[in-house]
C-alpha cells in the first residue's frame, strides 16, 4: 500500500512546529517573559493592555506574568498619571541588563541562527512570516 502524499499546508505546519520546537528548546522556558522584556526594551514603557494585545494573551495571564517580572525586579508597574485605570509597564535597570545579557548569549551561540539562508532569503522569510501572522490575526478578528 502506498503512503499518501502530504499536502503543502500540512508540510508547512509540521515544518513551522519543528522550527518552533528547536527555537524553544534553545532559548529555554519563560518565552513570554522574555518577549515582554524585549518589547519594553525596544519600544519603551507601555500600558499593560497594549502589551497584552501585542502578545495576544489573556488579561489574567498578562497580570500574572507582569507580577512575576516585578517580583524579580525586572519591570515596574505604575498607574498612568493621565488615566488611573491604566497600568504602565516599564523596564528597570535590572530588566535592561537582563535583555542585554540574553542578547549577548544569543549572539555568541551558534544555534539556532539563520546562516543557512542568504541575507536576501532571511529578509524574504521575515516578510513572509509577518504576512502569515498578520493574515492569521486578521482572520481571528473576523471570526470573533
Amino acid at each position: 500500500m502506498e503512503k499518501p502524499e502530504m499536502n503543502a499546508q500540512e508540510k508547512l505546519r509540521i515544518l513551522l512546529i519543528r522550527c518552533g520546537q528547536k527555537l524553544n528548546h534553545h532559548h529555554g522556558g519563560h518565552q513570554t517573559q522574555g518577549r515582554i522584556l524585549k518589547i519594553l526594551y525596544y519600544q519603551g514603557p507601555m500600558s499593560q493592555k497594549l502589551l497584552q494585545e501585542k502578545l495576544d494573551i489573556q488579561p489574567g495571564s498578562m497580570s500574572e506574568i507582569a507580577a512575576k517580572l516585578e517580583r524579580k525586579g525586572l519591570l515596574s508597574r505604575e498607574k498612568d498619571t493621565s488615566d488611573k485605570r491604566k497600568i504602565l509597564l516599564s523596564l528597570t535597570e535590572a530588566g535592561r541588563q537582563d535583555v542585554e545579557a540574553f542578547q549577548a548569549r544569543v549572539r555568541n551561540s551558534h544555534f539556532p541562527d539563520f546562516s543557512p539562508l542568504t541575507i536576501e532569503e532571511q529578509q524574504q522569510l521575515s516578510r513572509l512570516l509577518e504576512k502569515l501572522l498578520s493574515g492569521w490575526s486578521d482572520s481571528q478578528e473576523t471570526a470573533q
